[in-house]
């Protein structure tokens, strides 16, 4: 309850707050403005790198006298050194610090390096036609100890068919709900949307196809997936889905998705309401609601939903204080307890090309049978982007 009156006070806030999970705030309602997919996540272009230099990230390290455009002129890959048009390579690296039963008696320290990426965009001028690539690491669990994998981890060609209609073919992320950075996230993690090779539950990428039309006050995306093929055939999951979003007022999106999966060993069915809020200059807040159907063979099926609620609140330029609450519950029975999760933090843009966040988090199942103590845990993380 704490957690909830927390944060529904900070969402009170959020006219001051920094829209990190999207930037609706900015009155950028499509991701295809920032990113090469049209869904998010991914390599930026050019204008996105721009946004993060000039817009997003602390300019107490440059002089008074620059300007932001002057800053945004340095986003380059290798600065302000300018590269042909149609190559865009790019570098991406993230660590996570985690500890376990934070302050408490059995206090667990843990290191992983979750992200190093090298990738590399061509295109045409002005950007109709594509292809990308990004060579990385990807986590496979064998016996329970994370073994790094190193492969293509994504690869498309995209291309503009018709005005405002675009095409993608290749292996890229699969679509639905609001796409996050927390792939561990009850936003994520039960929907199969994982990072690791061979997983059971799913793979949040997949070769495919994905139709994207963006029009001027809403967008529809639709996906159709055959799995991944670093993944052994039994857990490749098949299916396919649709994510929709419309304006309902100035900086306002509300959505809804839609995705189908089956491998030989799993089924799962999603469904799920989403809602993007803007207010001033770069404040927005979150929020999905959804359902999980999910049938392992010879087990029984289960239905349960999950639900999310993020908001970012800045004190400085680049410097934010971040909440978030999530909730999952894996079967509509009273037996089965909610997973609640609570954190609060700082996230940082000291510079352009770099991020820290640092992260209190509380975890608590609840049923009417049991309640389980509290689980404390620190997160810190440092992502540079070149």
């Amino acid at each position: 309850m704490k957690a909830v009156l927390l944060s529904s006070l900070l969402l009170l806030l959020a006219p001051l707050a920094f829209g990190y999970a999207t930037f609706i705030g900015y009155g950028y309602s499509s991701c295809l403005t920032c990113h090469i997919n049209g869904q998010g996540a991914g390599p930026l272009n050019d204008y996105g790198r721009a946004l993060w230099s000039a817009e997003i990230a602390s300019r107490a390290l440059y002089p008074k006298s620059m300007t932001d455009e002057e800053i945004a002129a340095q986003s380059g890959f290798l600065g302000s050194v300018e590269l042909p048009t149609w190559f865009r390579p790019y570098f991406k690296y993230r660590e996570l610090h985690l500890t376990r039963n934070f302050r408490g008696p059995n206090e667990i320290k843990s290191f992983y390096r979750m992200q190093q990426d090298l990738g590399l965009t061509v295109s045409d001028s002005v950007g109709k036609y594509l292809a990308t690539i990004t060579y990385g690491n990807l986590n496979e669990r064998s016996e329970g100890t994370p073994n790094k994998r190193y492969l293509a981890r994504e690869y498309y060609l995209r291309a503009e068919i018709v005005e405002t209609w675009w095409l993608y073919v290749g292996l890229m992320e699969k679509v639905f709900g609001i796409r996050r950075v927390e792939h561990t996230s009850n936003q994520r993690s039960p929907q199969g949307f994982n990072y690791y090779l061979n997983s059971t539950t799913g793979h949040a990428q997949s070769e495919g196809v994905m139709v994207q039309k963006i029009a001027e006050n809403w967008e529809f995306t639709g996906n159709v997936f055959w799995g991944n093929p670093h993944d052994i055939p039994e857990v490749r999951h098949k299916g396919a889905g649709f994510m929709t979003e419309r304006d309902v007022g100035e900086k306002q999106r509300l959505g809804a998705s839609y995705q189908n999966a089956k491998s030989e060993i799993n089924e799962r069915e999603l469904y799920a309401l989403h809602y993007r809020q803007g207010f001033t200059k770069g404040a927005g807040m979150i929020f999905e609601y959804g359902f999980i159907n999910n049938a392992d063979v010879g087990q029984q099926k289960t239905r349960g939903s999950y639900n999310l609620l993020e908001a970012l609140v800045p004190f400085t330029r680049g410097y934010n204080l971040r909440t978030e609450v999530e909730r999952y519950n894996a079967d509509f029975k009273a037996s089965v307890a909610d997973q609640w999760r609570w954190s609060v933090g700082i996230l940082a843009f000291p510079i352009p090309r770099l991020e820290l966040r640092a992260d209190v988090e509380n975890r608590r199942a609840f049923s009417n049978q049991t309640v389980e103590d509290d689980n404390w845990t620190f997160l810190g993380q440092i992502h540079v982007s070149l």
